[in-house]
């Protein structure tokens, strides 16, 4: 099979400024902190790709080197079939790089004038730059206020045209990096839709989307890697990572009218992880969550059980691990 982008134990060191100690007794050794470690990854054309992990982690690390910015130190990467140590000018022209970096855009220039700046030195002709600057505007909902200097944008404003930016020379492959940091609520919303439905529902491109946000990751990816000290921890869709990695299921059983004994009973059984009572009128509901794992016996089994004792049942349904969930036994596991 054919990835749009892949890379195979791909690592990178960054060099370490030493100490007059080190300098004195070890002049020639080199000093080196790794930020990638062995990551081996593939990426299907028109994923949105979560790259997960905290802050640190080298998901930033790695964008680069998939952008041709930094070298890796040892394996290999491949963007659309091309060598990002010797194929920089191909790949360059299929990516766009999305950044939440406010500082690189120049505050007393507006919008617009912005886009023309950042086409100029992508080597796109004036005609050609002002039909696309316009296109983009109009898409990402910014024409109104091109012409007002970037200083007066809003947060979600400036992250839109930092899109547009990236999609400049439009690119198969989008990169972004933490777009929805400093984002309300609501601009945040706005922007993960805008993602879904015109840059790949719409345009059908690629994005690779590195975060630390795991509900945006939840809502917006369909395949993710997670990275922790720069390694990958686990990778696939979230179905994937669920069965892989959540060994037990939880489930949440809703019983009514119950007696008293009958409720010591169930709250002294092992797979009981929680119970809470819930009022609705005149009926009185007890809600137990537990939790089964492989050598747990069947969901079937631990129901009988109950209902035997005395519970009359309601509803049971499993809950789905969130990817939080998820994410928090990923990392302790390491």
């Amino acid at each position: 099979m054919s990835y749009v982008i892949e890379t195979v134990n791909l690592s990178k060191k960054y060099p370490v400024l030493k100490g007059y100690r080190d300098i004195l007794f070890h002049p020639f050794r080199k000093k080196e902190t790794p930020a990638l470690n062995n990551v081996t990854i593939q990426i299907n054309e028109g994923d949105i790709f979560g790259l997960l992990g905290p802050n640190g982690a080298g998901k930033t690390t790695l964008i680069k080197i998939l952008c041709t910015l930094v070298l890796p130190s040892a394996g290999s990467a491949y963007v659309k079939g091309y060598d990002v140590t010797r194929d920089e000018k191909s790949i360059r022209k299929l990516i766009g790089y999305v950044i939440s970096e406010e500082r690189s855009f120049y505050w007393r220039l507006s919008g617009r004038q912005n886009l023309k700046f950042f086409a100029k030195l992508n080597n796109i002709l004036n005609r050609e730059a002002d039909q696309r600057i316009e296109r983009l505007l109009e898409f990402l909902d910014l024409a109104a206020d091109a012409g007002r200097m970037f200083k007066d944008y809003s947060t979600g404003m400036r992250q839109k045209l930092a899109i547009a930016r990236g999609l400049l020379t439009d690119p198969a492959i989008l990169f972004m990096d933490e777009p929805t940091n400093g984002l309300d609520p609501v601009s945040a919303h706005n922007l993960k839709l805008l993602v879904k439905e015109k840059l790949v529902g719409e345009k059908k491109k690629t994005v690779i989307f590195a975060t630390h946000n795991l509900r945006d990751a939840e809502e917006l990816c369909n395949h993710i890697a997670i990275i922790q000290n720069g390694e990958v921890r686990i990778e696939g869709t979230l179905e994937d990572i669920r069965s892989k990695f959540n060994e037990s299921k939880r489930y949440v059983m809703k019983l009514r009218n119950v007696e008293g004994e009958v409720l010591v009973k169930i709250h002294n059984k092992a797979l009981v992880k929680s119970m809470m009572s819930v009022s609705n009128g005149s009926s009185g509901f007890t809600e137990i969550e537990f939790e089964i794992g492989h050598n747990n016996g069947s969901l079937q089994g631990f129901v009988k059980e109950i209902v035997d004792m005395g519970g009359e049942l309601f509803s049971v349904y499993e809950i789905e691990p969130t990817l939080e969930d998820l994410f928090s036994e990923i990392v302790k596991a390491k």
